[in-house]
């Protein structure tokens, strides 16, 4: 502790600047360059038995069941913007982005944690593909707008005059993320926003002492499930998971369309869960390490259309979290004398 003569006041540094300072003292160096295997996912869909959208949301989804020999459902997430487009605001801003959740479904199969639905590049044709077989509150929302097919769905936030509508080709891009057909359990998130302007969470109150009552009330497995999923969420910068699904007991990477907003900025208290409570499992951290050299990258470029769906400068930002996450579990490192990484 340096002490000072002087009157002066030292304003001690705070947890994102602690972290900061261990980023900068981590050597290590980037090669990226792409495995140049072919990875794709074949995935077909047969013709649309039903359309409908999703009620009770906040941004218009549409479920569909495929003749695929079993009624399987799917989501479609439309795309509603370029992904050269920066979003701004709080990390929560704007719309879904249908690459988010395609590249949270490559970022689980890197991380070998199989938690993400299937999510995978598709375009449709409204017309062809949709109304057929839509239902009747679908179609009440389906409009023609300068000879082009739009559709605004029923939802909190959805309106006609903000709509999503075909490109010069006549089709929608999106992602089609596969249902899981299994019942699932959801709960509030411990480290849930008040998504009100300057107020603040427990969490954000009371950063020091908070994980002791997140401690008391869950699992040693859960809570190492939801530092996992923020480690996760981090990556692809989703702040917005206020609640979260399990399978089981095991928390399952459901809805992750809200990453991918501002490759220019890392919303660090996504991290929370982890610098917060200062634990991780041996597994996560081994195969974190693993990734380092530019094998993140490497094994990014490899999955199939990626350069359709983010820019170099999102992947150059999640190998910078990447970064970052090491120089967390180094503040972790100073913070505790005990043991820190915990056996799984």
């Amino acid at each position: 502790i340096l002490s000072s003569s002087e009157s002066e006041v030292i304003k001690p540094l705070t947890i994102e600047e602690k972290i900061f300072q261990e980023l900068n003292k981590l050597p290590i160096q980037y090669k990226g360059k792409p495995l140049g295997e072919d990875k794709s996912i074949d995935l077909f869909l047969d013709s649309i038995k039903k359309s409908k959208t999703q009620e009770g949301i906040n941004l218009l989804k549409l479920w569909k069941e495929a003749n695929s020999g079993g009624n399987q459902q799917v989501v479609f997430k439309p795309k509603w913007y370029s992904k050269y487009e920066v979003i701004e605001g709080p990390v929560y801003a704007g719309k879904d982005r249908y690459g988010s959740e395609i590249v949270g479904f490559y970022l689980s199969l890197i991380l070998k944690r199989y938690l993400t639905p299937i999510s995978v590049e598709r375009k449709l044709s409204l017309k062809q593909d949709i109304v057929p077989a839509a239902t009747k509150r679908l179609l009440d929302t389906i409009f023609e707008r300068n000879n082009k097919t739009c559709v605004y769905g029923k939802c909190y936030f959805c309106k006609k005059e903000d709509p999503v509508c075909e490109d010069q080709n006549l089709l929608l891009t999106g992602a089609v993320i596969f249902n899981i057909n299994a019942s699932l359990n959801s709960y509030r998130s411990p480290w849930q926003r008040t998504y009100k302007k300057g107020k603040k969470a427990l969490w954000q109150e009371y950063p020091e002492s908070y994980c002791k009552t997140v401690k008391q009330k869950l699992t040693k497995k859960r809570l190492h499930d939801l530092i996992d999923t923020s480690i996760f969420d981090f990556l692809i910068q989703n702040g917005d998971r206020h609640h979260y699904e399990t399978f089981g007991d095991t928390v399952i990477w459901l809805d992750n369309g809200k990453g991918l907003g501002n490759p220019n900025i890392h919303h660090l208290d996504i991290l929370a869960p982890l610098y917060q409570c200062c634990i991780l499992r041996r597994q996560t951290w081994q195969l974190l390490r693993s990734l380092t050299g530019g094998k993140l990258r490497e094994r990014l470029e490899s999955m199939p259309d990626i350069g359709n769906i983010i820019t170099e400068d999102h992947i150059n930002a999640i190998e910078e979290r990447l970064l970052i996450i090491f120089a967390t579990v180094e503040y972790c490192t100073h913070k505790q004398e005990e043991n820190y990484l915990a056996a799984t």
